[in-house]
């Protein structure tokens, strides 16, 4: 199955829609960059850019967020106009790579007995809660506990599979996955620092491959961090990339 960029969701709501671009709101979570930004459908010139950031500024200036995100078409680079001009705006430009696999060729290691993978209940609600809470806080506490009502929302309403990995009975690592009609999407991997690079991540998603044998499984990661090497090693393929520009405050 071909899959790109399109197929990734995005947690939001359209509240604008051109030619050009796309504005994605996320009320729920104000502050999460990744819900709340403009997703260009072409490169822009210059003055497009210029405009379309002074519209965005103006929308996040009256809810409140402190910050402005666009992201540019797949596998297209920023021209060096427009990446000069947001250099100098403050803004960080960034890359996010995408994978994808079918279950039956991720690696099939043996990985950590002594770890158990289960879906989210009720008895480990709590623990799956308390290591993104950790990990939220980083990006502040109104942040973190947005995010925890988030969760909490996810598992009520079914919005995803949440999975935790156990260790004598504490969740130690978790993967969200969001199901389409072809494919699954692994979202929020995440194992707690003192057991990551200890199979924990490949045993969860191991997991992952074995409830989801008919889908295409696909993810993103961020290609400035992205452990490469072990993505083809696990068998994955390499699909694309896409450039983003983040500015974190509009001070």
């Amino acid at each position: 199955m071909e899959v790109s960029f399109r197929n990734i969701n995005i947690f939001a709501q359209v509240e604008r829609e051109t030619e050009l671009y796309r504005h994605y709101q996320l009320d729920e979570v104000k502050d999460r960059y990744d819900s709340n930004f403009i997703e260009f459908l072409s490169t822009p010139t210059l003055s497009e850019l210029q405009e379309a950031m002074n519209y965005l500024q103006h929308k996040h200036g009256q809810s409140g967020r402190q910050f402005l995100k666009a992201v540019f078409p797949q596998d297209e680079d920023i021209p060096l106009e427009l990446h000069q001009y947001l250099l100098t705006n403050q803004f960080e430009i960034g890359c996010l790579e995408m994978y994808a696999i079918e279950p039956e060729f991720f690696t099939r290691e043996l990985s950590r007995p002594d770890v158990t993978i289960e879906f989210v209940s009720s008895k480990t609600m709590e623990g799956y809660l308390a290591i993104h809470y950790q990990d939220a806080q980083q990006w502040g506490e109104g942040y973190a506990q947005a995010k925890q009502a988030m969760l909490k929302r996810d598992f009520e309403q079914k919005r995803k599979a949440q999975i935790v990995a156990l260790l004598n009975g504490q969740v130690i690592g978790s993967v969200d996955v969001i199901e389409s009609a072809n494919t699954a999407e692994i979202d929020n991997l995440f194992v707690l620092p003192a057991y990551q690079k200890q199979g924990v991540g490949t045993k969860l998603q191991q997991f992952v491959m074995k409830q989801y044998v008919e889908k295409t499984i696909i993810l993103v990661a961020d290609g400035d961090d992205t452990p490469r090497e072990m993505y083809t090693k696990q068998g994955y393929t390499y699909i694309g990339k896409q450039l983003n520009a983040l500015k974190t405050s509009l001070d």
